[in-house]
């Protein structure tokens, strides 16, 4: 008998950012037989990322090989409103394409980790503030933030689903602040054998 290779789930993490958000995304752990996550840090702007993301859809699907999730991780900050819905537009009509974002950086998700945020908030201060509750400056390139955010998960699970709920009642889902990284770490939650 040949014997056929198992299923593989594959997901794709696109980020904006080059370190903070790929090098935090790729820390969660999984069954690398089951699930295959692979975290890219691009460096592109919006737009672009949108259309990459689409472009390595289309390649895997003609490669027979197609992805069951691509999750788009991008900031708000500097975008224009129309880029920033622009991108919304793009990921519904894609529908494996989930847009990822945090108004003003994803440094946002890191402070609600420790505390609740509601009122809006520049990226610097963001800085400085995850910075005194690390107790180090922050640095995007820090490898050992996913393991000292960790203890401090469920909390910002729960003030990341209380913002976004507080957003949509108040009919200000994108602005500042707000973020749906929270959907994308249940995700990958869900894929770690150890929580199953």
């Amino acid at each position: 008998k040949v014997r056929r290779p198992r299923a593989i789930r594959r997901i794709l993490i696109l980020c904006e950012d080059e370190k903070s958000s790929r090098d935090y995304f790729s820390s969660f752990p999984h069954d690398r037989n089951q699930v295959e996550i692979a975290c890219v840090g691009t460096g592109m702007n919006t737009d672009s990322l949108m259309a990459d993301a689409i472009r390595r859809k289309n390649a895997a699907i003609k490669n027979k090989a197609p992805y069951e999730s691509i999750w788009v991780v991008f900031d708000k900050d500097s975008s224009s409103s129309q880029q920033f819905n622009r991108a919304f537009d793009l990921a519904r009509s894609h529908n494996e394409i989930t847009a990822c974002w945090s108004n003003e950086c994803f440094e946002l998700w890191y402070l609600l980790h420790f505390c609740y945020q509601n009122t809006g908030i520049a990226r610097e201060q963001i800085f400085a503030r995850v910075g005194e509750l690390l107790e180090k400056a922050y640095d995007k390139a820090d490898p050992s933030v996913y393991a000292t955010l960790m203890p401090h998960l469920e909390r910002a699970l729960q003030n990341a689903e209380r913002l976004e709920f507080a957003n949509a009642e108040q009919g200000t889902k994108t602005d500042n602040p707000s973020t749906r990284v929270h959907h994308l770490v249940k995700h990958l939650l869900s894929l770690d054998p150890d929580r199953q």
